[in-house]
Order: structure tokens, then C-alpha cells, then sequence
């Protein structure tokens, strides 16, 4: 795959300064697909259920392929559980189940995503994995990611994960970004959710910086001035002549 004409520039010229040009990506809504594994935690749920709820027979059928938008309580109310106190039961069973090795190894990579990878590994490009899952998720992210053909914990491809799962999204995001800094200089900076691409923007402004338009938490910033907005990685990357 070749690198688009003003990627391939950039590589050359940060090589050309004796340093390491770095792309760094997001992992769910950016390169993976994590709605599987939201379909699988409602869809054993909802099993869970069987003979206690009169929504049982519709809500096991329909959970497997529902549409899966950025809040948990929506998916669950469109499953059709509307009592508060199952709303809340389902809530509690999702959260302690998302950021588990089971769950995580039913991520699906978003298209394009690990061609993108590879075309920006093979022109040279470290790969940084920036991604607010906790380090506990660590191992099943490089498990799945591997699975994938993701390159990963390899020279040149980098996985950083939240080491207190406490800190805030977007204060640990900010705090990487810093220590990002001494690998090498960031060519491409891409994310889903505005706040946090606006924080690349912030720390790396030379850097292009990039929304991947999937799904992003509600209430979330405008996009500051200079963040582009992409469907996908290998839009980005990969040249079109290339891509056809």
C-alpha cells in the first residue's frame, strides 16, 4: 500500500531530522469495532432473564444484531427494558463486562483499519496505541489485536493503556501525550472523540490531527480549529490509486 503524497512527505522529512515519525491511534471507534462485544454482554444478560421478564422473548432475539449507539442505557431501552430498577441492573452487568478479556476478544476491526496500519508501519512509522482501556485489558487487546494482524508490542508499534483506572479519560489521554512526546515527532493523531483529538491538536499542533466519525460520548466539545474529520484510517493513509 502507498502512503498518501502529504504522509509520505511528512515520514521523509521528520527521518531526515534523525527522528522517529509517529502515528498515534485510538483503539475502539478508530480501529476496532467494540459493538460485538456490546451485543454479546446484553444478549447474556437478557439470558440471564429467561422466566423473569415478560420482554424476555423479544429482547433475546432482537439483542444479537441490534444497533448499538455511544450510551449503554439507550442500547438497553431499545432492547425494550424500561423498569428503572432493570434499567439499572443491566447498567451494572455491562459495566462490570465491557472492559473484560472475554468480551474484548469479540472486537471486530473497522475497514480499512489494519491495512492503514500496515502501509503506516511499513513506510516506517511507530505506532502508538493510545487508548483509555485499563492495563488490566492490556493482554486481551494485544491477544485480539495479534488475531487481527494488527501489529503490536513489536518495534515500532506501541500499546498505552490507562494505568489508574480512576484518572479521567481525557487527564490520562493528556498525561501520554506527554511522555508520547520523547518517542519520536507525531505525523497523524487520530481519535472518535472530539475532546480527545482537540487535546492532540493541543500538544502536537504541527501533526495532523483527525475525528474518525463513528461514535463519540454525548455532550462532547466542538471541534477546535485544524482537526480534520475522516469515515476511516485508510482514508487518510493510503493513496487512492492504491486503494482501488
Amino acid at each position: 500500500m502507498t502512503l498518501t503524497h502529504d504522509l509520505a512527505r511528512d515520514v521523509a522529512a521528520v527521518t531526515a531530522q534523525g527522528r522517529a515519525p509517529l502515528a498515534i491511534l485510538d483503539v475502539d471507534l478508530t480501529l476496532v469495532d467494540n459493538a460485538p462485544r456490546s451485543r454479546a454482554i446484553f444478549a447474556d444478560w437478557i439470558a440471564s432473564l429467561r422466566g423473569h421478564w415478560e420482554g424476555f422473548e423479544a429482547a433475546i432475539q432482537k439483542a444479537p444484531t441490534m444497533p448499538i449507539v455511544f450510551s449503554a442505557e439507550a442500547n438497553l431501552r431499545s432492547l425494550g427494558v424500561t423498569d428503572e430498577a432493570l434499567v439499572r441492573e443491566g447498567l451494572a452487568y455491562w459495566w462490570r463486562a465491557f472492559f473484560t478479556a472475554r468480551y474484548a476478544m469479540l472486537d471486530t476491526p473497522i475497514p480499512g483499519s489494519i491495512e492503514a496500519a500496515l502501509a503506516l508501519r511499513a513506510a516506517g512509522v511507530t505506532l502508538v496505541y493510545l487508548t483509555a482501556r485499563p492495563a488490566t485489558l492490556a493482554d486481551a487487546t494485544i491477544a485480539r489485536f495479534r488475531e487481527l494482524g494488527l501489529p503490536v508490542c513489536v518495534p515500532g508499534a506501541v500499546l498505552v493503556t490507562k494505568d489508574d483506572p480512576a484518572e479521567p479519560d481525557r487527564a490520562f489521554k493528556e498525561r501520554a501525550l506527554a511522555w508520547i512526546a520523547s518517542l519520536g515527532r507525531p505525523i497523524l493523531m487520530v481519535d472518535n472523540e472530539p475532546g480527545h483529538v482537540n487535546a492532540m491538536r493541543a500538544a502536537f499542533p504541527d501533526a495532523r490531527a483527525v475525528l474518525i466519525e463513528t461514535r463519540h460520548s454525548p455532550g462532547a466539545p466542538p471541534l477546535v480549529d485544524g482537526v480534520d474529520r475522516a469515515p476511516r484510517l485508510d482514508h487518510l493513509v493510503i493513496a487512492a490509486s492504491a486503494a482501488t
